[in-house]
């Protein structure tokens, strides 16, 4: 099976195949401009060039007194914000995230989706707007995890992470176009199912792709061209969750835990003296 972590064999073809999607998912994001949110609102835009520096702890503040309001929903869509911005500034000096960033993020999607269950259903547009970014990057940074690992559990879990921070991307990209119906060019419209695709709702997928096309400027050869590639990430995505949870399945069944593979992660030492 592709999937069968197990064997060393596998494991080189899963890195292949996993390598190959991750290089469609950039490039089709970049050619979408997923994760700006269509209001020319950028990941980019938010981090600092500096680096390094622990800008995140000017949020500590407003974060804290926002964290006192638990079930406000207005203390909700601002604790969506401010985790993400005080997230996206702790980087390391080459850009990316630190841990702490990464435990930002996550508690500024924890705020949105406590936010969605108390708002009912009336949404904060910029509240969808850092929950947006907030999915893009969790869903990158949980994929890569995903295509790192070295067990099928671990694997399995990460993966699945990923779909559902794409389906909540999708949620907010969603939001985001019921804001401002009339307004929503077709590139929102294949923003939209982009996420769909990934996080495996093809259906829905297919219907943003529709509107995409009529939306204004829809071009419906570049959106193929685009979404396809995508919308076979999604597919090949789905088929590998199904094969890791067979996999899991049974080697648990043949009294197993699902644990780190024989020989470890050949990739685990590159890089490791930086």
């Amino acid at each position: 099976m592709l999937f069968d972590l197990q064997s060393p064999g596998r494991r080189r073809v899963v890195r292949i195949t996993f390598g190959a999607l991750a290089a469609i998912f950039a490039i089709s994001f970049v050619l979408l401009g997923v994760g700006t949110g269509g209001s020319g609102f950028s990941i980019s835009d938010l981090f600092g060039n500096s680096g390094g520096g622990d800008t995140s702890s000017a949020f500590d503040d407003d974060i804290k007194a926002a964290e006192q309001k638990p079930n406000d929903t207005a203390a909700l869509a601002e604790l969506v914000q401010l985790r993400y911005q005080a997230g996206s500034q702790d980087v390391n000096s080459d850009g990316t995230l630190t841990g702490d960033g990464e435990q930002l993020l996550r508690e500024s999607a924890d705020a949105w989706n406590k936010y969605v269950k108390v708002s009912k259903g009336n949404i904060d547009r910029t509240a969808a707007l850092f929950a947006l970014n907030t999915f893009d990057q969790l869903g990158a940074i949980d994929f890569a995890q995903a295509r790192s690992d070295t067990s099928t559990t671990e694997a399995l879990t990460d993966v699945t992470a990923a779909v559902d921070d794409w389906k909540s991307a999708a949620q907010a990209q969603q939001v985001l176009i019921d804001a401002e119906p009339q307004k929503s060019a077709s590139n929102s419209y294949a923003r939209l199912a982009s996420y769909l695709y990934l996080s495996g709702q093809s259906q829905g997928a297919d219907q943003a792709v529709a509107k995409a096309k009529s939306a204004k400027g829809g071009n419906a050869s570049a959106i193929d061209s685009q979404l396809n590639q995508i919308q076979q990430l999604g597919q090949q995505l789905q088929a590998a969750i199904k094969q890791l949870t067979k996999q899991q399945q049974q080697t648990q069944g043949a009294g197993g835990t699902g644990g780190a593979t024989g020989g470890g992660n050949p990739l685990g030492g590159l890089g490791g003296g930086l």
